[in-house]
């Protein structure tokens, strides 16, 4: 009687590899841009609990945004100076005053987000890892100081894009370089500074109003609005917020002049 077979020959193990290594090709890009993207709806979803904190802070503080927080009273629109005390500083940070609100550590985190900033709370303790940043060019603002609160940026995901790391920073300022980008040979205008595209190349915002949306760096560059450059024209803070100041970086033209964005136009 014949030899039954009771294996695979190799030829036939190496076949079935082959087609494994090759689903696996396929798959794997897929199955790692669906769980990106399942990341990036958990953190549109912080985005929006942070955007009805933003909406209760401001209904409760007479429709005016929190402030830039700092014990030169020439730095922030109010003309407020804080005590130069650590508890005072720690009291109006943005997160410290929108955490009544959200009441959660775990909304300032951005689930795409390789190294969060860690910030203090209201006693100093370091225990908000914090995924987002704050625009200052609508920081103290009123309701009624907005012709557009629909496309105004109060916060973002934040990344420094160049290096790869998170930035520490609080705020982000149009006026001082964070928008802006190479635009020498071969730019491809997606280096923006301190605004993270980690979602698929899209930054998800919250807006004044409270709502938050997903964003591109292009839509952001491309609109006077969403810079927040025509709120810094309308109303700087001099010596401070210069729509047509020179950016900090070298080689980085400032977004908001209107000689680098002629598209701009101020009424």
């Amino acid at each position: 009687m014949a030899n039954q077979r009771s294996g695979f020959t190799l030829i036939e193990l190496l076949v079935v590899i082959a087609i494994i290594s090759i689903l696996a090709a396929i798959l794997f890009p897929v199955f790692a841009q669906a769980r990106e993207k399942a990341r990036a709806i958990a953190c549109l979803s912080n985005t929006k609990q942070l955007g009805l904190g933003v909406q209760m802070y401001v209904q409760d503080n007479d429709e005016r945004l929190f402030f830039y927080a700092n014990i030169d009273p020439t730095a922030s629109r109010t003309g407020q100076a804080i005590p130069n005390t650590p508890a005072a500083k720690n009291a109006e940070r943005w997160w410290n005053v929108l955490m009544p609100y959200v009441k959660s550590n775990n909304v300032f985190t951005c689930p795409s987000d390789p190294k969060p900033t860690m910030g203090a709370d209201v006693n100093g303790n370091l225990v908000i890892p914090r995924s987002y940043i704050a625009s200052r060019a609508a920081e103290a603002l009123t309701l009624a100081q907005l012709a557009d609160p629909v496309e105004t940026i109060v916060l973002m995901d934040k990344w420094d894009h160049n290096s790869g790391g998170a930035v520490t920073d609080s705020w982000i300022e149009p006026f001082n370089g964070d928008f802006d980008y190479d635009n020498g040979p071969g730019a491809d205008r997606t280096h923006m500074f301190k605004a993270g595209n980690r979602h698929q190349g899209r930054i998800n915002c919250v807006m004044f109003d409270g709502h938050a949306k997903a964003l591109t760096a292009d839509d952001i560059q491309e609109s006077k609005d969403l810079t927040g450059c025509n709120l810094i024209h309308d109303y700087p803070v001099v010596g401070v917020m210069t729509y047509n100041g020179v950016s900090t970086a070298a080689g980085e033209p400032n977004i908001c002049d209107p000689a680098n964005a002629p598209h701009f136009v101020y009424n």
